[in-house]
C-alpha cells in the first residue's frame, strides 16, 4: 500500500511517497479505510523535528494524525464500532491508503 513517510526530520521536501506493509488492527485498535486526512500544527512540527523531545518518532515515520473514513478491520476487545461504521479521530500515520 502507499503511504507518505519521512525518513528525516526537515522540511516538507522531506516527505516521500513510499510502499509499505499493510497494516492491520491490534488488540483494542481498528484499521479505517481513510477518505479524508488533515495536516494540523502538530503534525509539521514533528516532522520537522521541533517536537523531538516531547514525541519519540522512530524514522521512517509515517505522518498525520486527523483522519476519516470507514473501519475495515476491527481488533479483539474492541465492541462500540464495527466494520463498516463511518469514523473520524485521530490516529497514526494517516495520510496512507
Amino acid at each position: 500500500m502507499k503511504a507518505i513517510r519521512f525518513e528525516q526530520y526537515g522540511p516538507p521536501d522531506v516527505l516521500a511517497l513510499v510502499d509499505i506493509d499493510e497494516p492491520h488492527a491490534g488488540p483494542g485498535q481498528v484499521r479505517i479505510e481513510v477518505r479524508a486526512a488533515g495536516v494540523n500544527g502538530l503534525d509539521w512540527k514533528i516532522r520537522a523535528g521541533h517536537m523531538r523531545q516531547m514525541f519519540d518518532v522512530r524514522l521512517p515515520s509515517g505522518t498525520g494524525s486527523d483522519a476519516s473514513g470507514v473501519v475495515d478491520q476491527v481488533g479483539d476487545g474492541v465492541s462500540d464500532v464495527e466494520a463498516g461504521d463511518a469514523v473520524f479521530g485521530i490516529g497514526s500515520g494517516v495520510v496512507a491508503e
